[in-house]
């Protein structure tokens, strides 16, 4: 099993908020989940943000209102008598703090207090903070809202921090079937949500500390020929990584429950994953690329290497149930395996 705390790490460098990862240490490790560990953060960073002023932003009206602001709709208007009453239908911009960010924070505060399964200190909390944010309107959440919440502050890195949590959470959470509380998935056994978890961290842990390397996603084109190439599928990497001696490595960042597939009593790697990465190495234009299928594991390590013509393949592993330190130094060990000792103190 991956520990609480290696998981939030996971989170804080697939989010790119790698300041927040001290926030385990601050007096909120201990959980029994990683839920209740990132509704512990929730309401512990809220008050940051009352003690500065919550986020505000231009908002869209269209209400009636005595006199007159912004832009007059006279149909409505005259329709309703409005004008006879002092009043008109006014289309106007107010700078306010009942914003979607606010309102999803609100929001996800009311889900979570539908958690049975948290403690009641953070019951408690979740109240207090609920009632500061009286005056915001609480909404029906959905994915897209997300996205656009987001958008309205991604220079906020503590509003992007606590909005990534209240995804996650709503994302992993459920309505239990007599619709009268929520209900959490079992995040490390969701392997599609690992997956894209793992992908995310080992990504962004190498643009974060290989600052000498260059790391990104690479759209691949297939060196075929032939008539109406559109029907051919898309390939793109899931990590191209260029290190600072020009060495290119292409990642494929892979998660299963067993790193290696069982076949008739004996252990093979899994056949779709290679016949993948070979595919990203033999139709990209740098002939002396490496590739590493990379997995993540908890007991069985392994570090195997393999040759296809110019092509060198290492299948590789890092273990999340050993300490952070550890998981840093092997992840900077697979790649860079043949340059010099790059030092680390772990903060």
């Amino acid at each position: 099993m991956i520990p609480i705390e290696n998981i939030y790490f996971l989170l804080c460098y697939a989010w790119d908020k790698l300041e927040q990862r001290n926030l385990v240490k601050a007096g909120v490790s201990g959980q029994k989940s990683i839920y209740e560990l990132l509704a512990s953060i929730l309401v512990r960073e809220l008050p940051t943000l009352w003690k500065k002023g919550y986020f505000k932003n231009y908002t869209e009206q269209n209400q009636y209102i005595q006199g007159i602001r912004g832009k007059v709709h006279i149909s409505p208007s005259l329709a309703t008598g409005a004008f006879e009453k002092g009043m008109a239908y006014c289309e106007f911009d107010e700078f306010s703090d009942n914003i979607l960010a606010n309102q999803i924070l609100k929001s996800s505060l009311v889900r979570l207090l539908k958690v049975s399964t948290l403690s009641d200190k953070i019951h408690q909390s979740l109240h207090t903070e609920l009632r500061r944010l009286y005056h915001i309107q609480e909404i029906s959440l959905h994915e897209a809202l997300f996205r656009q919440a987001f958008a309205q502050c991604h220079r906020n890195t503590t509003y992007t921090f606590l909005l990534h949590i209240c995804e996650l959470l709503y994302g992993q959470s459920m309505v239990s079937e007599q619709g009268d509380s929520i209900l959490f998935r079992d995040f490390e056994q969701d392997d599609r949500k690992m997956a894209g978890l793992f992908e995310a961290f080992v990504r962004n842990f190498y643009k974060i500390e290989l600052k000498s390397a260059k790391v990104f996603r690479e759209r691949l084109q297939w060196k075929l020929t032939g008539t109406e190439p559109q029907y051919l599928p898309k390939m793109q990497t899931d990590i191209s990584l260029v290190l600072q001696n020009g060495q290119k490595l292409i990642i494929d960042t892979k998660y299963y429950a067993r790193t290696l597939n069982t076949y008739f009593n004996s252990e093979k790697i899994h056949t779709e994953n290679l016949y993948q990465l070979f595919a990203y190495l033999k139709n990209q234009p740098d002939e002396q690329a490496e590739g590493i299928l990379l997995y993540p594991t908890v007991k069985q390590s392994l570090s195997l290497s393999y040759t296809s013509e110019q092509h060198h393949i290492r299948i590789e592993t890092v273990n999340l149930a050993q300490s952070w330190e550890k998981i840093h130094e092997d992840l900077l060990e697979i790649v860079t395996k043949n340059l010099p000792q790059i030092p680390y103190s772990f903060d």
